[in-house]
C-alpha cells in the first residue's frame, strides 16, 4: 500500500460536507496542524475567509457535479495564522468522500514525477502478479488457467477465419517410475527438460502449457495435422537427443485438431487428443497417434 504520509504535498480525506477524516504529516510538518487537531474539524479551519467562500461557491459544487476540481488557488493558514498560497485539486471518491491535494505551485513537477513513479511501480507489480497467476511455477510455461484462456481465444479466432488448429497432448512415459527410482528432484528436472524441448520446438505464437502432473498441452495455431505431425517428430527427436539430463525419458503424444470442415470446439478437440494419447500409450509409448476430426454430430465431451 502506498504511504502518502511522506508525499511532498498535503493530502486530506474528508466527508462531502468537508469534515476531515484523514490528514497526512505534511500538515503537521509544514503548517503545524497535527492529525489529532484536524480530525473531524472542517477544511475551513485551514483556509482564509476568502478561500472558504471560494471553496463553498466553486470548488465543492464543481466536485459534486463533475467528480473533480483541479488546480484551484487557495490560501491556507498555518497554526500561527500565517497565510500560504497553495494549489488544490479535489476528487470525489467512490464512497462519496472527497480527496484533497494541496501543493505549492513550484513543487508540482516534483509531485507529478513522484506520483508517476509510484503509478509505474504499482503497475509493474500488478503485471508481475498477473504473470505469476498464469505461469506454472516449476517450468515457466503457461498453467491451466492461461491455457484455458488461450484456447478460447485461438479457437474463436479460428471460427472467424476458418484456419486449422492442432492440439498436442503430451505425457512423459512411466513418469511415476522416474520419481520412484530417482526421487522427486529428478522428476522435477525431467519436467523442466520436457518444457525446454517444447519451447525450443514450437513457434513463439504457439501455446505451451502444463495442465497436470506430467501432462503438457500445445496449441499450434494455423497448423494442420500434417504440420503437427512434423512438430511431434521433432519433439521425439529432441527428447531422445537430450544430453546431460539426470535420466533419459520418452514421451507419448496424442494429436487432434479443428478444420474449416470440422470446426470442433475446444472440449471436443481435447477429448480426441486424449483418446489419441491413450492409443499411443497402449501401442507401446514413445510415439505419436493422431485422431482426425470427423464431420457430423459431435460426441459429447466427458
Amino acid at each position: 500500500m502506498v504511504d502518502i504520509d511522506h508525499f511532498p504535498c498535503g493530502c486530506l480525506i474528508t466527508t462531502r460536507d468537508q469534515k476531515i477524516l484523514f490528514s497526512n504529516k505534511y500538515f503537521e510538518d509544514e503548517l503545524g496542524w497535527s492529525a489529532k487537531v484536524l480530525e473531524r474539524a472542517s477544511v475551513h479551519k485551514l483556509l482564509t475567509t476568502a478561500s472558504v467562500a471560494y471553496c463553498n461557491s466553486y470548488i465543492v459544487p464543481t466536485v459534486l457535479k463533475e467528480g473533480r476540481c483541479c488546480e484551484s488557488q487557495l490560501s491556507v493558514v498555518d497554526i500561527t495564522g500565517a497565510r500560504h498560497p497553495k494549489v488544490v485539486s479535489v476528487r470525489r471518491l467512490p464512497n462519496d468522500n472527497f480527496a484533497w491535494v494541496f501543493v505549492e505551485a513550484e513543487k508540482r513537477d516534483k509531485l507529478f514525477h513522484e506520483l508517476e513513479s509510484t503509478r509505474l511501480e504499482l503497475q509493474s507489480q500488478k503485471e508481475k502478479l498477473e504473470q505469476l497467476s498464469l505461469t506454472d511455477a516449476l517450468t515457466g510455461v503457461a498453467n491451466r488457467r492461461a491455457f484455458d484462456a488461450a484456447a478460447r481465444r485461438i479457437f474463436a479466432d479460428a471460427d472467424r477465419s476458418g484456419a486449422a488448429v492442432s492440439v498436442l497432448m503430451i505425457d512423459i512415459d512411466n513418469f511415476k517410475s522416474i520419481n520412484d527410482a530417482h526421487g522427486h528432484k529428478v522428476g522435477d528436472e525431467t519436467l523442466l527438460a520436457l518444457s525446454e524441448v517444447l519451447q525450443a520446438t514450437c513457434k513463439a505464437a504457439d501455446t505451451i502449457a502444463r495442465v497436470g502432473g506430467d501432462e503438457f498441452v500445445c496449441i499450434l495455431a494455423a497448423s494442420s495435422l500434417a504440420d503437427a505431425e512434423v512438430v511431434c517428430e521433432r519433439i521425439h527427436l529432441e527428447v531422445a537427443n537430450r544430453i546431460g539430463d539426470v535420466c533419459k525419458f520418452t514421451v507419448s503424444i496424442g494429436v487432434s485438431g479443428r478444420t474449416a470442415t470440422c470446426p470442433h470446439p475446444v472440449a471436443q478437440v481435447l477429448k480426441l487428443a486424449d483418446m489419441a494419447l491413450y492409443e499411443a500409450k497402449k501401442a507401446g509409448r514413445n510415439q505419436t497417434r493422431i485422431q482426425e476430426p470427423k464431420p457430423g454430430v459431435l460426441q459429447r465431451p466427458d
